[in-house]
């Protein structure tokens, strides 16, 4: 499972700009904000409200008041312009209002911040970069977005309004009275504001604000779709669409990028670098919560601060460490679908943020994120969301958490236990990280447990005696599976089919100790590839459920992973998902101690680095355990396979769904699970290509320098953000001759190639063979489709022979559709063969 924030897309829908109903445009806003909200790698107040919540605080509430106007806002009527011609230009668009009408909304602090338009225009957008014009391509069937629109709703607080009343007075429009067109707006406007207003109430309250600028463009064909520029985000522009796939709200993401004249984004961070965390869970289940946060800002001249929380904790009061009451908005949950992507919390400074300064909030909360699974077994949701952390997360920080519980259940959390005792009824710990986290987690059940010492590092594992109610009945019921879902995924339960065994029920506790020894073996492996274990101690939980999720010190790992073999096919699992859960699950998540732990990442678009490692080093670790097995080939082909696998209704595959650099943006409707389905089995083979192409099968380790390149960049980023660029740079520094296959010293074309662009090699060989002398002359044509006609590969030519394994005759590094090859060999070969040895991400005619 991902080792940072999870986020999904609820409740987005398509509907007609102009539509009466209110749900159906709530919808539309939904999907483009919740992601400004979660995954902007700036600060973005765009947030994911029906409803503000917040006590009135010393200042009588004064943001709840400018939010307020801010959403009151409504089409002056009085203003109403017959437009034709009118340009609205940016450095990333070109918006044409032809012919029609348009309106402001009523002016805000004596600014105008909003106009309506209906008529007829034309919209050109042309992305500056590759990946981003192939990114729109995938949608559009162009590379860039021109196209014909009927109306726009506008909102800004950039220069928009002058510019527009000047382009006005420039055609000498004078406005007219027209309450029609108003109130057949005004419905979709008070609607649509309220998206809008906290992300311009922080400009209000800002010491310097930063322009920002929305339209909701009804286009022809494609239907409604969004535009923001917002100096605030990272990639400053974002343009595209929502969608319903069978049934299932997704947006696209068309492009997001930053112009390259756009101006640099200030740093507007608020990092958590303290946090001592007060927990009480009733019999019931309920979570009461007080959390001190020390936060320092980078920001200057900010008041609103961005943080998450779960939607399902309801924040009862937020102060400052002198006690000062503040103002604070939430997610309503009543309004909204209650999973990550809502979890939003903005907390309002009295006085504008200053750079480098540290200041302390302290909040209570109330709520419910566990779930009883029966028999004992609780589901623990909101893993990283159960206390208030800056929304980026891109922070390590200290911790100190204090936890009271029900003395019938076991809690079990990262860090060291500092105390544990017993008061009546209940049970009372405490937690300490002993070296800054990114996270920190809790489990609780009714366990049994062991230990296991390994050398320096202990670990203990937990399990319940019993299974949870879903997967005894499914047991019992003798149901199966023949999907195998993917480490990663949420929310996500195995198909059943009807089987027809029935045995008594195991017990997940029955194979602790086992476990035990075999995550201490994989520690010890992942030690030479990826240094010491970073943490004092490792934390071994049981979750309902086929998810697995690795915090620092805890692993959160599936019912399945706690059954025996035979207990996983009496449970009806098919054999591939048996060794998903046996051979990959377990250890996927253990390397996240390394790979997303200690080391993080930049941006989503360099999230898949540290999934992509923990799964290749995961199947490693189980090839060294299985050698006459071969797992690694087995789950290599498997991936290759399910990336050539053809979406549902499409005749694309599943690779085309977009690179690896697009992260979160691979949920789409073109595979709503894209970010799943491409991001492990490609990034697991982007890495084995980075060890084929390092590796010396002379040398006493043929892999000294992949396992080089792995331990450099732990120690060069630890609790740092790495990067896909400084990921590149670490493997230039020991690449070999042979993959300088451009002349320039570079490794660019990989990555170019294998996480910033879609396409799956196919190769066909052609040749004749004569004699010269002793030995055959090959002479041929290695023919190269399904990707670019500059794509460059080595690729591996084998001779077969009967009876015999095939011999390389060497590599063919192709540049165009066509390349000629001759070798010479000892026989002539009945037949050639591309790459048997599985070095190269493939495929063969």
């Amino acid at each position: 499972m991902r080792a940072g924030l999870f986020f999904t897309l609820q409740d987005v829908g398509p509907a007609n700009l102009l539509s009466t109903e209110p749900v159906a445009k709530v919808k539309i806003m939904r999907g483009v904000f919740r992601i400004l909200t979660v995954c902007s790698l700036g600060v973005c107040f765009s947030a994911a409200l029906e409803k503000p919540n917040g006590a009135a605080t010393a200042d009588a509430g004064a943001a709840h008041q400018l939010y307020d106007k801010l959403n009151s806002l409504r089409v002056d009527s009085s203003q109403v312009f017959a437009v034709k011609n009118l340009d609205l230009r940016r450095p990333a668009f070109h918006l044409t209002f032809t012919e029609g009408r348009m309106a402001f909304l009523e002016p805000f602090q004596g600014k105008i911040t909003g106009a309506v338009f209906s008529g007829r225009g034309h919209i050109l957008l042309i992305p500056t970069e590759p990946a981003e014009k192939a990114s729109i391509g995938r949608f559009l069937k162009a590379p860039l977005l021109d196209e014909t629109i009927n109306s726009a709703y506008l909102r800004f607080d950039d220069d928009t309004a002058n510019e527009l009343n000047a382009a006005l007075r420039n055609d000498h429009a004078d406005p007219r009275s027209d309450a029609g067109f108003a109130m057949e707006w005004n419905s979709v406007v008070a609607t649509l504001n309220r998206w809008h207003s906290l992300r311009m109430m922080a400009d209000a309250l800002s010491a310097r604000p930063i322009p920002y600028f929305y339209a909701e463009i009804g286009g022809d064909p494609s239907g409604p779709f969004d535009l923001l520029v917002d100096q605030r985000r990272e990639e400053s522009v974002l343009v595209g669409q929502s969608k319903t796939v069978e049934g299932r709200p997704v947006f696209d993401f068309w492009a997001s990028f930053r112009p390259p004249n756009a101006p640099p984004m200030p740093n507007l961070t608020f990092s958590g670098t303290a946090y001592s965390l007060d927990s009480t869970i009733s019999p019931d289940l309920d979570l009461d919560g007080s959390a001190s946060v020390t936060l320092r800002s980078a920001a200057e001249g900010e008041r609103v601060v961005p943080l998450a929380l779960s939607t399902n904790l309801r924040v009862e009061s937020v102060t400052l460490g002198d006690g000062q009451a503040l103002e604070y908005f939430q997610t309503d949950p009543a309004k909204e679908t209650a999973d990550a992507a809502d979890d939003a919390l903005y907390v309002i400074l009295p006085q504008p943020s200053r750079a480098g300064e540290s200041f302390q909030l302290r909040f209570t909360y109330h709520g419910r994120v566990i779930s009883d699974n029966g028999n004992g077994v609780f589901y623990v949701g909101s893993r990283g969301d159960w206390y208030p952390h800056p929304a980026d997360r891109n922070d390590f920080a200290q911790y100190d958490m204090h936890f009271r519980w029900p003395r019938q259940w076991q809690l079990v959390a990262n860090g060291t236990k500092i105390s544990e005792k017993e008061s009546g009824d209940w049970r009372e710990g405490e937690w300490r990280g002993d070296q800054p986290y990114r996270v920190v987690g809790f489990n609780l059940g009714v366990y049994r447990s062991e230990t296991v010492e390994s050398g320096a590092l202990h670990i203990d594992l937990f399990a319940n005696p019993t299974l949870e109610q879903e997967l005894l009945a499914r047991f019992r019921s003798g149901q199966a599976t023949d999907e195998i879902p993917y480490v990663g995924q949420y929310d996500q339960r195995p198909p059943l089919r009807p089987g027809n065994t029935l045995r008594p029920a195991p017990s997940p506790a029955a194979i602790l100790k086992k476990l035990g020894g075999d995550l201490a073996g994989a520690a010890q492996f992942y030690e030479r590839l990826s240094g010491p274990f970073p943490f004092s101690r490792l934390e071994v939980s049981q979750i309902p459920g086929v998810l697995g999720q690795g915090w620092p010190g805890l692993l959160y790992l599936p019912t399945f992973t706690f059954l025996a073999p035979d207990a996983q096919r009496t449970a009806g699992l098919s054999a591939a998902s048996q060794q998903h859960f046996t051979d990959i699950v377990p250890y996927h998540e253990l390397a996240h101690q390394w790979w997303g732990n200690l080391v993080g990442w930049r941006s989503y678009r360099d999230q898949w680095i540290c999934e992509a490692v923990a799964n290749y080093i995961a199947l490693l670790y189980v090839d060294s355990r299985k050698p006459g097995d071969h797992p690694l080939n087995t789950w290599l082909e498997r991936y290759r396979n399910d990336l050539l696998t053809k979406l549902p209704g499409s005749d694309r595959v599943v690779d085309e769904a977009g690179p690896l650099a697009l992260g979160y943006r691979l949920d789409s409707s073109l595979d709503p699970r894209g970010y799943v389905h491409v991001t492990y089995p490609k990034g697991t083979w982007v890495f084995h290509m980075m060890r084929m192409m390092l590796r010396d099968p002379r040398a006493a380790d043929p892999d000294a320098r992949f396992f080089a390149m792995l331990r450099s960049l732990v120690e060069t980023h630890r609790e740092l953000p790495l990067s896909t660029a400084e990921l590149q740079h670490a493997l230039e520094k020991v690449m070999t001759p042979a993959m300088d296959l451009e002349g320039d010293r570079t490794i660019g074309w990989f990555f170019d190639e294998w996480t910033q662009a879609t396409g799956i090699p196919r190769y066909k060989a052609t040749f004749t063979t004569s004699r010269e002398g002793s030995s055959v002359v090959i002479k041929g044509v290695l023919r190269q489709d399904g990707v670019s006609d500059a794509f460059i590969a080595p690729v591996p030519i084998y001779a077969a022979q009967a009876g015999a394994k095939p011999q390389l005759l060497g590599v063919v590094v192709t540049n165009s559709p066509e390349t000629s090859f001759r070798f010479r060999a000892s026989f002539a070969p009945k037949r050639l063969t591309i790459d048997p040895e599985m070095t190269l991400l493939c495929q063969q005619q």
